[in-house]
Formats: structure tokens, sequence, C-alpha cells
């Protein structure tokens, strides 16, 4: 059958829907084809139809002459990078959207000499990545580009910020630089507005040894799980998923008083609506209003009949449904 080109205002259509990008690599302005996904240049309907910048279109139709990274272009592939874009944007646009960006930076405290902006889904799925240098412009000017492209894609989209700086890890296969994404239990806590009203953090105290375990829910589905322990009677050791701390205990306060704080810690960067507390059988905890530690806690080396310490201030009471 003969061609059919595209109309103008679907042209239109398919262009906004992709945010005027290459559905491949989401490059803006650089100029825009529409691809006939199958192949069939009369099936012009939009399902058919991908938004590819040039680079990306030839590369499909030259294959070999392009050096061999993560993807290859072939009908499947669009198909799935098309898809997926334009459910992204879609979600983007949305009042409380569930996709989230991540913005990284990378050099030393005393040099920042880049930023990159990281969009994903829940799940960590990265749908979308840009790099800003300092040989593009200043920290500022690129600040307010960092702020321009997110607003380009979703006004409403949050951004988590990573506050320290980070090496610089290469990919092995094709040596481009590692994205740092969230974790999904992040994502819905920053996303999800059910997070403030019916999320919860269970929290059960060991009434034998000096270990606690932090559970946190949204409804009734688990999404992060935590602990911590007093490790070698000299260090408090917190681990959660992506997260790893060993603190070591100082002289002052008590150890409780410092596990205390590192708990009140979680739970203000979490700020789940409720907190349980429970100890005793881990079957069938005892809920109590405070987090009050046994003194296992206080059984250092050197301390053997240990302390009573300070008592320090509770997490917060039990709040039932």
């Amino acid at each position: 059958m003969s061609r059919i080109n595209p109309t103008p205002p679907q042209r239109q259509r398919l262009i906004e829907r992709n945010a005027s990008r290459c559905c491949v690599c989401k490059r803006p302005s650089i100029g825009s084809h529409l691809h006939h996904i199958d192949g069939d240049s009369s099936n012009t309907v939009d399902e058919n139809l991908a938004v590819l910048c040039v680079e990306d279109h030839d590369k499909h139709h030259r294959p070999g002459e392009y050096e061999p990274r993560h993807l290859e272009l072939g009908a499947g592939e669009i198909l799935r990078l098309k898809t997926s874009w334009e459910a992204f944007l879609a979600e983007a646009k949305m009042p409380n959207p569930k996709v989230l960006a991540t913005l990284s930076c990378y050099g030393t405290e005393g040099l920042i000499h880049s930023l990159q902006l990281v969009m994903q889904w829940p799940d960590e799925r990265i749908e979308y990545v840009r790099s800003f240098h300092l040989l593009d412009g200043d920290m500022d000017r690129l600040t307010d580009d960092v702020f321009k492209e997110l607003a380009s894609i979703g006004p409403h989209v949050k951004m988590a910020v990573i506050n320290r700086p980070l090496p610089v890890d290469h990919c092995p296969c094709c040596g481009t630089g590692v994205s740092r994404t969230m974790k999904p239990a992040v994502v819905a806590r920053l996303t999800d507005p059910a997070w403030a009203i019916d999320s919860s953090c269970c929290i059960y105290i060991n009434p034998a040894q000096p270990t606690i375990a932090l559970v946190f829910f949204l409804g009734k589905q688990e999404v992060l799980s935590g602990s911590l322990h007093l490790c070698q009677g000299k260090y408090l050791h917190y681990h959660s998923e992506g997260v790893d701390d060993r603190v070591r205990v100082r002289p002052k306060p008590s150890v409780r008083t410092q596990a205390r704080q590192i708990v009140n810690h979680v739970l203000k960067e979490w700020a789940p609506a409720r907190t349980l507390i429970g100890t005793s059988d881990p079957g069938n905890p005892r809920i109590i209003p405070d987090l009050d530690l046994p003194l296992a806690w206080e059984k250092r080396p050197g301390r053997p009949n240990g302390g009573a310490g300070n008592p320090g201030s509770p997490v917060g009471r039990s709040q039932g449904k």
C-alpha cells in the first residue's frame, strides 16, 4: 500500500504527548521524526508512530553504523520505549504523580562538578536521565536548568535530593556513569498522599537483648524494615534497605538514650501516621506507650553491671485506628 503521512494535527498531538522529546533519548529540540514502528508506512495511527530524534531514527535504520550499547533499536524496543515514555508523561502530569525525580551531585564537598536528574517509576525503573556539568555553566545556572527541566516534564513531580556528593561509578558494559535512584519505599513516602494518614511503624523491643526491629507499613503492605542493635558493646548499628550505619557509642548520655535518638531520627525522617511499640512475646507483643529499653543496652565492656542512664524522651504513644 502507498505511504500515508501523518496529518499536521496528528503530528502536533504526538509531539505534545511526548513533551517534544525523542522517546528513546528524551532529548528535546534536536529534530523530530514520526517513525512507523511496524515498518508499514500506510499504518499511520497514533499507536504505530514513535517520536524519534534524527540520530535515533538513523540508529534504527542503520544499526551497524553505531557502536552497540545497552539497547538495539528494533521495532519491539521502540514500541516499548514509546509506550513507557508516554505513560510516564501522562502520570507526571497528574495532580499527585506516583513517579519521582532524584537529583544527585558529584564531586567533593569543596567542588561539585556535576548534577544528574533521574526520572524514575516507583519500582526504581529509570525513565529518563539528564546530566548537568560545570562546563555548561555555573552552579546557579545549572540549578535553574534542573528546575526548568523538571517543570517541562510535570509541574507536580516531587524531587528527592541526595544531600552529599557522590563518587562517579561507571557501568562495566558501556562505560557510562551509573545513575542513582530512590528505593520504592522512599518513592511511596514522598509521592503517595495516603502516607500522611495510612502509614504506620511497628517497633518491637527485644526484652532480653539490645535489639530493636522497625517495620513500616502503608495500609497493610509492608514497605520497609530496619533494625538497630548494640554491636560489641561499642557501636550502635542501624541497618535497613540502602542504609548501613554504625555509630560509636559515646560516654554520655546513656546507651539507651543514644539508641532512642537514632530511632527518633528514623521516625522523623519517615514520619509515619501511627507508631506502635511492643515488647515481650514477639508473636503476641505487649503494647507499651514509650520506647522503654531494657538494661541489656547498658552492658558494655568495663560496665558489667550496666547502668540506669537517662531514660530519655519517648518516641511516641501508640495510636490505634
